[in-house]
């Protein structure tokens, strides 16, 4: 019996090819983008959650106050590791302390593995982490200090192999021993690392360093928050107690001079949630899931609008089949087999066609999802979308359906109940406010990253590329700038700590100046620059001057407005005396406020000086000078002996690298905005045909009589231009509020203009006219005797 279902079900929607084919597009595009949207959503969710005990495990941050203003580090003084261990709420505890741009090679080898990630990590760290070697042992790193870790990945680049466990690399002048080869970090993982190092190397290196003044150890350094530092707690341990075991023992240990706190934030949280707070990750999280509901509802609406607009042509097949038996439970049963037939045809081709577009969303999204049918968390995404749409979609057509009474249907004449009509103009309405909502997002986050790409940066970031120099073109780099700016196609160069000036960290409240409150806790970043550094950057000065380049620049600094204010000082700034890591100085020279950190925090006080080490080379080039100026730079810096090879990049690039999350959101908005207006067109071409049908006879009279097919595209348009206005009169308050809060993440940020309103207005409208005339010229074109013939 099922059988003769599916065969009867089969035939009428091959008899109707052009409607079934849209009502498959619209399910499997539907589909499609739900199946990718939950890959990514569930990936973003599972971040560190393969770790064993990871709702056990904290990351702790450093909270205080900066003028009113909390400030919040991710990293925290080394003998916090010393003060957690002696808890009995703690069961383990490790640092974290990592560098960049590490260059590996195997010794007496002129190969070179650069730009690598490293991390020197305490003894307890695999005892929180679930990180397992494939080679050696993982205890074994912390048997000596020049013992080290390689991935597997970081493995095969420098040997060409896993397996070198007992061989040694060469990392500047120092040899290490491979003492195991890691698997690679997950890609869900917020630990990633190329190599790794034991604790106790970089406290000999911290010792050998001097210390950092009075602290010549990491346990005792009780000013650098360089250490990212996990806790895992024992069960049932309330962290908030901890929390404040931990803020009192550091403030202690300065004698009572800390207004410092200590805070633990879970682990499974650290992906989606920053350390202070900040929930952008995770909003956009929740904004996927409810985009990937939403496409799917529009794609279940266009299903029963184009289902129950076909309701007129299959009325007399209905009623034939109750005259001659059928029971209105056995059409039931015969429409649901259509609908799952269609489903089943759309679900084949949306994993078909999710497998095939999955590299092109992995480069969108800057991921690495794989799309795999013998991966069982596929069959769970498609099952839990595929059951959603078809629970949506197919009752309610089956229902309608099945309910037509025979007698009045053979007769033509169905009557339409009130709901059904506005049940229909209801569900185009959802769609096209979801679309206008959509239209409106996505103009607003471009005109945000367009307001971002103009935005007046207080520097000239144009043209510009950084080299990092070897120690020994650093001990020479005035004949290496000398002969630099002699090249054709370098107007400036300078030298500098500035690794990337778009997101330059460096912070420190060790500040001081004559009259300083008590209360006025500043935090100031600091740069250390030569004299050509800030004319080659173009910085504007409100006040003062630049460094001469004489030794009296060791006790000079130059400031920004932002650090005037806060210091409180009044005007003339220059002159005035001030000390930055109790090295006592003047302020020669007040630049105006410049944005070294990404837009979406506040400029806050900056402060440059001279006498501290410096290896970043700055080069100012032209559009047409760049390459010959970068082939001369590297001639230069190959004279000079260095372990690392010849690396650069341009300012503007970093800066651009600074909002490629922002960036693609907007281009995967600009996508789902495009799908959902897909899917809304084929809805409001459903409810077109359904009224065309409804209205043949009537269009027939009316082109008798003489009416005009602009007469009759009107006659048949004006009802779903209404529905559109309304669905725009939704989304606009909808979009604005969802907006004003995506746009609360950034310190500096556009206006939402009244223009964007009227511009997303105008597409949807214009969208909605082109899909309405198809139909409607279709109707007005059609021969009207045919449509009177049966009068």
């Amino acid at each position: 019996m099922f059988k003769n279902y599916i065969k009867t079900a089969w035939r009428s929607l091959w008899k109707n090819k052009f409607y079934t084919a849209i009502n498959i597009l619209g399910l499997s595009i539907g589909l499609t983008t739900a199946i990718l949207l939950l890959l990514w959503i569930q990936d973003e969710s599972s971040f560190d959650k393969f770790n064993k005990d990871y709702n056990r495990i904290y990351n702790l941050s450093a909270h205080f106050d900066a003028n009113g203003k909390e400030q919040v580090w991710g990293g925290v003084p080394g003998p916090l590791y010393k003060y957690a261990r002696s808890l009995s709420q703690v069961e383990a505890v490790t640092r974290v302390n990592d560098d960049w741009g590490i260059t590996f090679r195997q010794p007496n080898d002129k190969k070179l593995i650069s730009g690598l990630h490293v991390a020197y990590i305490d003894s307890s760290f695999f005892s929180i982490f679930n990180f397992n070697t494939i080679k050696g042992a993982a205890n074994n790193l912390f048997t000596a200090t020049n013992n080290i870790l390689l991935t597997e990945e970081t493995a095969k680049k420098i040997f060409g192999t896993d397996d070198v466990v007992g061989k040694v690399v060469s990392w500047d002048t120092a040899s290490f021993i491979v003492t195991g080869v890691l698997h690679n970090f997950p890609q869900n993982s917020s630990l990633r690392f190329d190599a790794l190092f034991p604790m106790s190397l970089y406290a000999k290196m911290f010792t050998a360093w001097g210390g950092n003044g009075d602290w010549k150890t990491i346990d005792e350094d009780l000013g650098n928050y360089a250490y990212d530092t996990y806790v895992k707690l024992q069960p049932n341990t309330n962290f908030a107690t901890l929390e404040s075991a931990l803020t009192k023992a550091y403030k202690d240990a300065r004698n009572g001079d800390s207004k410092t706190k200590f805070m633990l934030q879970p682990l499974s949280e650290k992906h989606l949630i920053s350390a202070d707070g900040n929930k952008s990750g995770l909003r956009i999280v929740q904004v996927f899931t409810i985009i990937t509901i939403l496409l799917l509802a529009i794609a279940a609406v266009n299903y029963v609008n184009l289902s129950t607009a076909r309701a007129m042509a299959r009325a007399k097949e209905v009623s034939v089949r109750k005259i001659i038996g059928a029971n209105k439970w056995q059409l039931f049963i015969q429409f649901v087999a259509e609908t799952v037939i269609i489903f089943v045809i759309a679900a084949a081709l949306a994993l078909v066609f999710a497998g095939l577009l999955i590299p092109a969303y992995n480069n969108i999204s800057g991921k690495s999802l794989e799309f795999s049918l013998a991966n069982p968390s596929v069959w769970m995404l498609v099952g839990v979308a595929v059951s959603g749409t078809l629970i949506l979609a197919g009752v309610y057509p089956a229902i309608y359906l099945s309910s037509f009474d025979p007698i009045n249907s053979l007769k033509g004449k169905i009557s339409q109940s009130l709901s059904s009509i506005v049940l229909r103009k209801v569900l185009v309405v959802f769609q096209f406010s979801i679309s206008v909502i959509l239209i409106i997002c996505t103009l607003v986050i471009g005109r945000q990253m367009q307001y971002i790409s103009k935005v007046n940066l207080g520097y000239n970031k144009e043209y510009v590329f950084t080299v990092p120099l070897s120690d020994e073109a650093i001990n020479h780099i005035d004949a290496v700038k000398a002969e630099l700016n002699k090249t054709p196609g370098i107007s400036a160069t300078s030298l500098s700590n500035v690794y990337n000036i778009a997101d330059y960290g460096n912070s420190t409240g060790d500040i001081d100046w004559p009259g300083k409150l008590k209360d006025n806790s500043m935090i100031v970043s600091s740069a250390n620059i030569d004299k050509d550094f800030l004319p080659l950057m173009n910085f504007t000065f409100i006040e003062g001057g630049n460094f001469t380049g004489m030794p009296s620049d060791t006790s000079a600094y130059i400031i920004n407005e932002t650090m005037v204010k806060q210091m409180g000082i009044k005007p003339p700034y220059v002159g005035q005396q001030m000390s930055l890591h109790d090295v006592p100085g003047t302020i020669i020279g007040v630049v105006k406020d410049f944005h070294f950190k990404s837009l979406k925090d506040k400029i806050s006080p900056f402060v440059f000086w001279t006498h501290r080490w410096k290896n970043m080379l700055y080069v100012k080039t032209t559009a047409a000078g760049a390459q010959q100026a970068i082939k001369s730079v590297e001639k230069i810096y190959n004279k000079y002996p260095g372990v690392n090879p010849f690396t650069y990049s341009f300012v503007d690039s970093k800066f651009d690298e600074l909002y490629k999350t922002d960036n693609r959101t907007k281009l995967l908005f600009n996508i789902f905005a495009g799908i959902a207006i897909f899917i809304s067109c084929l809805g409001l071409l459903a409810l077109a045909t359904y009224s065309a049908q409804l209205r043949t006879k009537e269009i027939g009279v009316r082109k008798v009589l003489g009416a005009s097919v602009t007469n009759i595209v009107s006659l048949l348009g004006k009802d779903f231009i209404v529905l559109v206005v309304i669905a725009i009169v939704i989304a606009i308050p909808v979009a604005t509020y969802s907006m004003n809060k995506w746009l609360e993440n950034f310190a500096y940020k556009t206006d939402i203009s009244f223009w964007l309103f009227v511009l997303a207005s105008c597409i949807a409208v214009g969208i909605a006219l082109l899909t309405i005339s198809f139909q409607a010229i279709k109707a007005a074109l059609a021969n009207p005797v045919k449509s009177l013939r049966t009068e």
